[in-house]
């Protein structure tokens, strides 16, 4: 009986993962790219998207659409991925008032249900429960975008969708975002923010030039602290991120004690190519190392390592 089970299960575990064989083509199409900046990286970006959705056998998608670069492009993503089964989500919370209209005007530009949650009366009920804060708080901040997650996560449950996230490489890297506040499918998450915004006004340009080229110039803004931009938030330029992290991820491994070189030389030559200063390289290694804790999630003691499994063809993509 239990070796019965046991070869049910291999065969069940191989019946699904034929289903993962054309996100396998799409994955492997993607890692070969020589730029992902160009119309075949938003195509890929699409169907891979597209076939996520058809194998989680949901009925669409729901994201925030906050108005700024990264929630456009996917915006754009979506609306070709799965048309007509798409809901955007304005989840206000002391936020811009032009945010909110360069939202709308992309949702109805790309004929995408807009739905508007105000999040304020959420946030203003939970304060006086919670240790007090400052107006201009990370902590703060931090807990508009966990009510925001907690919205959209109901609501994708409610409409049998999945929750899409909006988040970059550049961001993700550095720990620019909120921990807690992830999501069902994150389409974009492996690009930098100058190819998130080349590929907006890629997508978008056919449909609107103007606000195509409105939206990709916008500077970058978490919206949580008024009138705070992100580059100064974070103290260093997304140029200099990008640059650094073609450095990291061509020279370097990630430990929980930081950056690693993984050969001195190859790592200075790659350093050199990137023209980024020592001193931004090190504010972008710095940023790392504190969001280790949200890139690795919480430390594990792990009763034995069963992570080299060697069954390869049930592997995702």
């Amino acid at each position: 009986m239990p070796n019965r089970l046991g070869l049910k299960l291999k065969a069940l575990a191989r019946k699904r993962s034929k289903n993962l064989g054309r996100i396998r083509e799409l994955a492997a199409a993607w890692r070969d790219l020589s730029r992902y900046d160009g119309p075949e990286a938003l195509q890929l970006l699409v169907e891979w998207t597209r076939e996520r959705l058809r194998f989680a056998g949901v009925d669409g998608a729901v994201f925030g659409c906050s108005g700024g670069v990264d929630s456009s492009l996917t915006a754009c993503v979506l609306a070709r991925a799965a048309p007509g089964r798409v809901t955007g989500y304005l989840l206000p919370c002391e936020s811009s008032a032009k945010d909110e209209v360069d939202a709308r005007a992309l949702l109805a530009a790309l004929q995408i249900e807009c739905r508007r949650i105000d999040v304020g009366p959420a946030l203003r009920a939970i304060e006086p429960l919670l240790s007090g804060t400052s107006k201009a708080s990370n902590a703060r901040g931090n807990l508009k975008t966990r009510l925001r997650t907690m919205f959209l996560f109901h609501e994708a449950a409610a409409r049998k969708a999945l929750f899409v996230g909006t988040g970059d490489l550049d961001e993700g890297f550095v720990g620019y975002y909120t921990k807690g506040s992830g999501a069902d499918l994150a389409p974009i998450a492996s690009l930098h923010k100058s190819e998130v915004r080349t590929l907006l006004e890629l997508a978008l340009a056919p449909i609107d030039r103007k606000l195509a080229r409105r939206l990709s110039r916008k500077p970058a803004d978490a919206g949580l602290v008024p009138g705070m931009l992100a580059e100064k938030e974070l103290g260093v330029s997304y140029s200099e991120i990008e640059r650094s992290l073609d450095v990291i991820l061509e020279s370097c491994a990630l430990f929980e004690g930081g950056v690693v070189p993984r050969e001195i030389d190859l790592f200075g030559e790659a350093l050199a190519r990137s023209k980024v200063s020592s001193k931004a390289f090190s504010r972008v290694v710095e940023l790392i190392y504190r969001a280790r804790h949200k890139a690795s999630g919480p430390p594990i003691l792990w009763r034995r390592d069963t992570t080299r499994s060697g069954l390869d063809e049930f592997e995702n993509e």
